[in-house]
């Protein structure tokens, strides 16, 4: 699987309603800490033990303003694990080594 990009409130509340878990990386592009993070997030989305446990999608925070206060981002990167419309733990500029553990924990959720 790969990371979907969400560009609208609609396309964003279907993704979160989803049964099994997802991750949604809020970024945006002048980011420095974005630009390091994101192609960690894209790898995570690739391999076989998270590909069919978790969804993964990216908001553009430049690009879907109305996505990112209705999930009340405020500092990027941020990302944030739902499941059935429910917000089940968020994560903040983190480590890749602590993104893969976010990422594990949700899929366990």
């Amino acid at each position: 699987m790969s990371v979907t990009s969400l560009t609208s409130l609609d396309e964003f509340e279907r993704a979160i309603a989803l049964e099994r878990p997802v991750v949604v990386c809020f970024c945006a592009t002048w980011a420095n800490l974005c630009r390091t993070i994101v192609p960690v997030f894209e790898k995570l989305s690739e391999l076989p033990e998270f590909t069919r446990a978790v969804g993964f999608y990216s908001v553009d925070v430049d690009e879907a303003y109305d996505v990112v206060q209705k999930a009340g981002v405020g500092p990027v990167p941020a990302f944030i694990a739902f499941r059935g419309g429910s917000r089940l733990a968020e994560v903040v500029a983190p480590t890749p080594d602590a993104l893969r553990e976010f990422v594990l924990a949700a899929g366990d959720s």
